[in-house]
């Protein structure tokens, strides 16, 4: 079985495409797993969600994402 794992996107969309190309070119994987830290960073959150979402990937949520989901918007994040 072959598994792949994406981690700490940060909302970095170009890299996602990159890695997800990848990934097709070498043939796929099994199973797919996200383990969290998507979209918290200054570039593409929303872009990089959208793409999460239509994967449907088993997807932990990180630390990163607790704070999204839970804390108002702020200069931090």
């Amino acid at each position: 079985m072959r598994i792949a794992v994406l981690a700490d996107i940060h909302g970095n969309v170009l890299a996602l495409d990159a890695v997800l190309d990848d990934l097709r070119q070498r043939g796929g994987a099994d199973l797919v797993v996200n383990l969290g830290d998507c979209v918290s960073g200054p570039l593409w959150p929303r872009e990089t969600m959208e793409r999460l979402e239509a994967l449907a990937l088993p997807t932990v949520r990180g630390n990163h994402d607790r704070r999204v989901a839970r804390d108002t918007a702020d200069e931090a994040m």
